[in-house]
């Protein structure tokens, strides 16, 4: 970041691993597949080391040789083992707080995700927290392709100079969108992919909201 925490006007965060703690659950959802398949499990350590975009190259890091229809149908595999206990998630430690505190410096919000955009809308509705963001832009699809395009146009959409803006996010593909948009980046090491990954971008790397939220002024 080049300047205060407090001083962004506009936060642009991502949703799964960064807001959401699901790596659990993706995690859990990719080991129903492998398992159905035929294939030995990972672990969660094992995940956060091999996830990137697009998520094909997660699929290929395990074993599997998919084309794009074979993607295709053990994406859809994939959400519906997903979307069966997505409920079960829980927001990361300290993301209200770091909501209610930007907003209270006068920054306002926005998700920018991977997830397929009715599923984004519907999820955030279901966890209350649709009217916090001013924008909500998702996927075309399931298929968890690139952000960078979108990131774009969802920094025209907002129509703010990319100087007051922050994007929050979770992944090296994260640190990608922020550098289209030309905003600055913070990376949070709690979600999809582990601290050793996302170190060496360029951007700043911190452990959790806490140290996020230790920069904001005390709230009276």
């Amino acid at each position: 970041m080049r300047k205060p925490l407090a001083e962004y006007r506009h936060a642009v965060w991502d949703w799964n691993g960064t807001l959401l703690d699901d790596t659990w659950l993706c995690c859990a959802s990719l080991n129903l597949l492998l398992a159905e398949d035929g294939h030995p499990s990972v672990d969660p350590e094992r995940y956060r080391q091999i996830f990137e975009f697009p998520v094909i190259k997660v699929y290929q890091a395990i074993g599997f040789t998919p084309d794009e229809a074979s993607f295709r149908a053990m994406s859809v595999r994939f959400m519906t083992a997903y979307e069966a206990r997505k409920l079960e998630c829980r927001l990361h430690p300290g993301s209200l707080d770091l909501l209610d505190g930007l907003s209270a410096q006068g920054c306002s919000h926005s998700v920018l995700s991977a997830y397929e955009r009715t599923l984004l809308e519907a999820t955030l509705g279901q966890y209350g927290l649709r009217s916090r963001f001013r924008k909500a832009c998702g996927g075309d699809d399931i298929h968890a392709g690139s952000k960078k395009e979108r990131a774009r146009r969802h920094l025209d959409d907002l129509g703010l100079p990319a100087g007051d803006v922050l994007y929050v996010g979770d992944t090296a593909h994260d640190a990608e969108s922020a550098r289209a948009m030309g905003v600055d980046c913070v990376l949070v090491a709690h979600g999809h992919q582990h601290r050793t990954r996302l170190e060496g971008l360029g951007v700043r790397v911190v452990a959790g909201f806490s140290e996020l939220l230790a920069e904001l002024p005390a709230r009276i």
